[in-house]
């Protein structure tokens, strides 16, 4: 199994979960960026309207997309106010271009003012330096953002995060809750004042955040990964929404209480993925059984966890996990991203650990996503002390 530049694609077994599965694919690596300072987040959308996947970097100092398939680089915006830290693209105008929601001002400790949110649009050819506008500010640690179709009408609403609570304190941070609130898009996208709706303020150190479409809805829910673990949150027709606590996450004291990355899968039946707790070591999944979601670790060697994500890498009709962690802990000795195959045997589920890329991503953030339009899900990643954008191409089991 091989990757570009010479890298080994290794494929272990982990924990006693499984053997090595000979049907599980191999990854080719194509470095997107190898200078791109400190990534913050990616994404993939078409961006130029050619029917292929561009890959979005968010770096500290500038946001850039990068075009399928040659990877030029298109820098579109610098530094909007301090670090960026978060993007997420949606063609809100429906011109066939994607509007771009940035979170900058990022200060980690600063509860009490920073964080700051803008979008970005191009002005005819989005290659070129794109117009910004400020949406809101100051939204202290703002950290998360996620457009969803939270009322139904079809058109996609900008979820807001918050890291921690206005004017929390040191050193957990869980005296004072966060508000998860959702903006509403204004007809006239230069000026126009962004409609605000709280979803809730009862959580504490909320590391992530999305949107959960069920089998039979119109609207979407969301998902949210805090001190309080996972929570689900249910908007009603009268616009008011409705918090169900889905699993307390990892027992024990805050800072290490609760969840700190949350994915679900696309198809029932639903199974969660999840890093617990915030920036700690467990890859968790969650299996709804008899009423209620039973916890399973895959993985407990992580430091500084920072992405889960699902897909379904081997094309067997189970999805699979990816994971990625951004430090090296005792156990790791570097930083990684790896996938966790699920097969079913007998009755019973069975996960086996695949290396996608150990030492060479610290892995900040990460999207599964078809590139390159084969038909199989594919990875890009994003590193923190690696400076780094990485691209996998799933080259599909054998």
């Amino acid at each position: 199994m091989r990757a570009a530049a010479g890298t080994i694609v290794f494929i272990v077994g982990c924990l006693g979960f499984g053997l090595e599965a000979a049907s599980f694919p191999a990854f080719t690596e194509h470095v997107i960026n190898p200078e791109a300072e400190v990534v913050y987040a990616v994404d993939a959308a078409d961006i130029n309207g050619d029917k292929k996947l561009d890959i979005i970097g968010v770096s500290a100092t500038y946001v850039a997309w990068y075009e399928n398939s040659t990877w030029t680089q298109h820098r579109i915006a610098d530094q909007l106010r301090n670090d960026n830290v978060c993007a997420a693209p949606y063609d809100i105008d429906g011109d066939g271009v994607p509007e771009i929601a940035v979170g900058a001002d990022w200060q980690f400790n600063n509860t009490k003012g920073g964080g700051a949110l803008y979008l970005l649009k191009h002005n005819g050819d989005p290659t070129k330096e794109w117009d910004v506008t400020t949406i809101r500010e100051s939204i202290p640690t703002l950290h998360r953002i996620r457009w969803a179709d939270v009322d139904g009408d079809g058109k996609k609403e900008l979820v807001v995060a918050p890291l921690k609570g206005v004017n929390s304190h040191p050193p957990s941070f869980d005296d004072k809750p966060i508000r998860l609130r959702v903006l509403y898009p204004p007809a006239d996208l230069s000026a126009g004042e962004w409609r605000e709706e709280i979803v809730d303020e009862s959580l504490h150190v909320c590391h992530n955040v999305w949107p959960w479409r069920r089998v039979g809805q119109n609207r979407d829910d969301l998902l949210a990964a805090s001190f309080e673990g996972v929570s689900h949150f249910v908007r009603g027709n009268d616009g008011r929404w409705t918090k169900n606590a889905l699993a307390p996450g990892n027992y024990e004291p805050a800072p290490r209480a609760g969840s700190g990355e949350i994915k679900v899968t696309s198809v029932e039946p639903y199974m969660l993925a999840a890093i617990e707790p915030w920036h700690a070591n467990h890859v968790v999944v969650y299996v709804y059984e008899s009423g209620a979601w039973r916890r399973e670790v895959l993985d407990d060697s992580f430091a500084g966890g920072h992405l889960v994500y699902w897909g379904d890498f081997d094309g067997d009709g189970d999805e699979d996990v990816v994971a990625g962690h951004r430090d090296a802990s005792s156990v790791s000795q570097t930083v990684g991203l790896y996938a966790y195959e699920q097969t079913r045997e007998d009755g019973k589920t069975r996960w086996t650990k695949h290396t996608i890329d150990a030492g060479g991503m610290a892995t900040e953030d990460g999207v599964v996503a078809d590139i390159n339009g084969d038909g199989r899900p594919d990875i890009v990643a994003g590193g923190r002390s690696t400076h780094n954008i990485k691209y996998y191409e799933n080259l599909g089991a054998k």
